[in-house]
């Protein structure tokens, strides 16, 4: 059976922070979370912007709460999708983070056709995965192949972020394994890590430069020269650090990278992150 555009639908919940390309894709659908000010909700980036969010979270005297979306809202999505389509892969924020996962696999269970993946990353993590799925259903693929490279990419997939601050994983109770980092020396920057789903410590170093050169020297590490590397970059508008990053990357020339184009983490992934924020995902091919 071949995977493909006309047969296969892709759901996507707004954790993804898909680059334009992508979010403007016909087979893709986003299913949003919500954030909350107090009692004003918003459905992320339907509702509320990158832009407006992160200054309301810098100046608002208001921390801003998220939900995931009801498992109904995800079992209408499939409904529409299944009209049109043999099946419906939905891919996930890790279910270590949102109980989002779990509300799609609710609705995948009242219905036949829906395959939901816990992606076990956020962000440009997921964004990474879905720009590759979306590449195998342009050319048409093999049902077996394409499942094996979703196993492929929860496998091997790394990823790591550098948040300006651990004020807000903390106060969002997601800080996971790096809580003993609350107390971190002044310039001290904690590379994090997500592992299985949890967010980690990678390692830690002095000043954001390094810690910029410890996530390139991080892919170096873990994948092989002569290898195509799939690359995803993400900021919470900080350009400039996004910028640096990418050119520390193209500094590689033994590997041949290809970049995505940058996601911006949204709302959601923000409230947690907090802003100023960078990330690299990578899979070796």
């Amino acid at each position: 059976m071949i995977v493909d555009r006309a047969t296969t639908a892709i759901v996507v919940d707004s954790t993804s922070d898909l680059p334009g390309y992508l979010a403007d894709d016909p087979s893709i659908t986003m299913v949003p979370l919500t954030v909350y000010f107090g009692e004003e909700a918003r459905l992320d980036w339907v509702e509320i912007q990158a832009d407006e969010f992160y200054e309301r979270l810098k100046n608002g005297p208001i921390l801003p709460r998220t939900s995931q979306p009801s498992a109904g809202a995800f079992l209408e999505v499939y409904k529409r999708l299944l009209e049109t389509h043999e099946r419906v892969y939905s891919i996930h924020l890790s279910g270590k983070f949102s109980g989002t996962v779990a509300s799609a696999e609710v609705a995948a269970g009242q219905i036949d056709g829906v395959r939901v993946v816990d992606s076990e990353l956020a962000t440009g993590g997921i964004a990474l995965l879905v720009a590759r799925l979306v590449e195998l259903l342009d050319k048409g693929t093999a049902e077996d192949e394409f499942e094996a490279y979703i196993a492929h990419f929860l496998k091997d997939k790394t990823f790591y972020f550098l948040p300006t601050t651990l004020e807000f994983l903390h106060k969002g109770g997601r800080i996971g394994g790096a809580s003993h980092l609350m107390g971190t020396v002044l310039n001290i920057k904690p590379v994090l890590t997500i592992e299985e789903g949890v967010i980690d410590v990678y390692k830690k170093v002095r000043g954001v430069p390094q810690a910029l050169e410890l996530m390139r020297d991080g892919l170096v590490e873990r994948t092989d020269a002569g290898s195509t590397v799939r690359v995803s970059i993400s900021h919470a508008l900080n350009l400039p650090l996004a910028d640096h990053l990418k050119g520390l990357l193209e500094g590689i020339k033994d590997r041949e990278l290809k970049i995505m184009p940058y996601s911006i983490v949204g709302p959601v992934i923000g409230t947690y992150v907090g802003p100023g924020a960078v990330a690299l995902g990578f899979i070796q091919e």
